[in-house]
């Protein structure tokens, strides 16, 4: 009785020490099996990473010292990082913060379309911040949907919008067609 009595203390006293017999081959306490079972994989892998992390790291002896990984550049944005992954300084699209931003703006539309006809006028009044409305004629509108024209611009203006640079737009973005029948309506 007195046998049985001290390997059931044993037991416990393993188990909570996180210690406990081992299950065959896997390296992992039984208990983790019947833990999977009731709580469900998602609270256990919350567990398993609390106590991966509440544990010191051990180097096993076959285990080679490394070298430390190198330190990785530390990008603040997801433009940033699309900049950075696509090489922003060859990108003509990309934001050129030296210069003011009607004049970059201007730019990145020149290069991103080719427009026939650009417009581009500061709304913003006193307000402080800048308010765009931009009215671009472009062959490369062709065949495309307003709606389609309208977020491609917004793409490239994006980084501006993200960074506070740019407040708001009004987009007017046509194709040559387009703007020669709205010139001729107009003139009527």
């Amino acid at each position: 009785v007195l046998k049985g009595a001290k390997e059931a203390k044993d037991r416990r006293t393993a188990r909570s020490a996180d210690i406990g017999p081992k299950m065959e081959g896997s390296g992992l306490p039984k208990w983790w099996t019947k833990a999977a079972a009731t709580l469900g994989a998602a609270a256990l892998l919350a567990l398993v990473v609390r106590r991966l992390r509440e544990r010191p790291l051990v180097a096993t002896r076959d285990a080679a010292p490394t070298e430390a990984a190198p330190k990785a550049l530390v990008v603040r944005s997801i433009a940033e990082q699309k900049a950075a992954a696509m090489g922003a300084g060859g990108i003509p699209t990309a934001p050129n913060h030296d210069l003011p931003v009607i004049e970059d703006i201007e730019r990145r539309m020149k290069a991103a379309y080719a427009p026939t006809y650009l417009d581009i006028v500061d709304q913003g009044g006193n307000c402080g911040s800048l308010k765009l409305a931009i009215v671009m004629v472009s062959a490369s509108f062709r065949g495309k949907p307003r709606i389609n024209r309208t977020r491609e611009v917004q793409s490239v203006l994006r980084p501006d919008l993200d960074s506070g640079r740019l407040h708001g737009m009004s987009l007017m973005l046509k194709t040559p067609e387009e703007y020669q029948k709205l010139m001729e309506k107009q003139q009527k």
